[in-house]
């Protein structure tokens, strides 16, 4: 079976099809999908041996389903769970005619399990403002040049330019303020051979230059 016809099959709302095209995606990052469709609903569950960062995996599944445009499927369950235990870490719903997110905690899970989703859902609402800052590219970037030409010609800047994927994102970000770099802009790109593109941000920082006084 061709690519072609699987993606056709996956439109079509067959379960196989579409979990292909996920396993493809997601084998290399040792993630495994099932996929199982009643009604208006559609559950996927990701397994792997450690615990899947809710929301990577949880954007990767949407934006995949949306793709699809299923036209019976309203709602989508989401599931992270370890390999050989039939528990999920945690759980997702979200309505895919509102794109609301409505989070679920699983009570079964120990103390460990619940500090790493009250961490994950604190990581989703940065990553929420972040994009709201990104769509506002333009608009900052404008604001900048005029904030520019109001800094004080003394001010000597180094400039420096990162990507980060949508897995390391939060942590590349907190990383580089603590080193004293400020976001200047970003804008959304894709990286990778046609057959495993990714979604990438290419982000612009800069921070004063640490200037030494010379004494003779």
């Amino acid at each position: 079976m061709t690519a072609q016809n699987t993606l056709e099959l996956a439109k079509q709302g067959d379960v196989q099809a579409i979990a292909t095209l996920m396993n493809k995606a997601l084998l290399p990052k040792g993630i495994t999908v099932q996929i199982n469709i009643t009604g208006e609903s559609i559950t996927v569950i990701g397994e792997s041996k450690e615990t899947i960062e809710q929301s990577f995996f949880i954007d990767y599944v949407n934006k995949a389903i949306e793709k699809l445009k299923l036209p019976t499927v309203k709602r989508l369950y989401i599931r992270g769970q370890i390999t050989g235990n039939k528990n999920p870490v945690w759980r997702q719903t979200i309505n895919l005619q509102t794109e609301i997110l409505k989070p679920v905690v699983n009570t079964e899970n120990n103390s460990t399990s619940k500090s790493k989703f009250d961490i994950f859902n604190i990581l989703i609402q940065f990553r929420e403002i972040i994009n709201t800052i990104l769509l506002g590219g333009i608009l900052g970037i404008l604001v900048f040049n005029l904030w520019w030409e109001q800094q004080p010609k003394t001010v000597e800047w180094d400039y420096k330019i990162e990507s980060f994927e949508d897995v390391i994102f939060d942590s590349g970000m907190n990383r580089m303020g603590n080193e004293g770099w400020e976001l200047v802009s970003a804008r959304r790109a894709l990286t990778g051979p046609d057959a495993d593109r990714r979604g990438i941000y290419e982000c612009i920082f800069r921070r004063p230059k640490h200037k030494t006084n010379d004494k003779s």
